[in-house]
């Protein structure tokens, strides 16, 4: 995994799962750029609305350091046969790219 790579982290204590792009990862733990994967579809929505549509810019993109106790897993978003990463559903629905938006 390379810095700049978009990836899902799955944290335990508290359960929760990450989308966002990799800042960092050391022994120490990982930094990312992101969101909660279930805010994912209403940041999609909020970004494939029309111009001629108010935008609720609400949910944005945060810069966490997650220590490596509470990392379960961590996963580059890929394509993985039929099934679109969280990246290619982001660009198909908004055509915009999961790392503009990230960044």
């Amino acid at each position: 995994m390379e810095k700049g790579s978009i990836v899902v982290v799955n944290l335990q204590n508290p359960r929760e799962k990450v989308i966002g792009i990799l800042l960092n990862i050391s022994e120490a733990g990982i930094t990312v750029r992101g969101i909660d994967v279930h805010s994912f579809n209403d940041l999609a929505n909020n970004h494939s609305k029309s111009k001629d549509e108010e935008r609720d810019f609400s949910i944005k993109a945060t810069t966490v350091f997650f220590p490596m106790h509470r990392v379960v897993s961590c996963y580059l978003d890929e394509d993985s046969g039929p099934v679109p990463s969280f990246s290619t559903q982001f660009k198909n629905k908004t055509s915009k790219s999961l790392e503009d938006v990230f960044k």
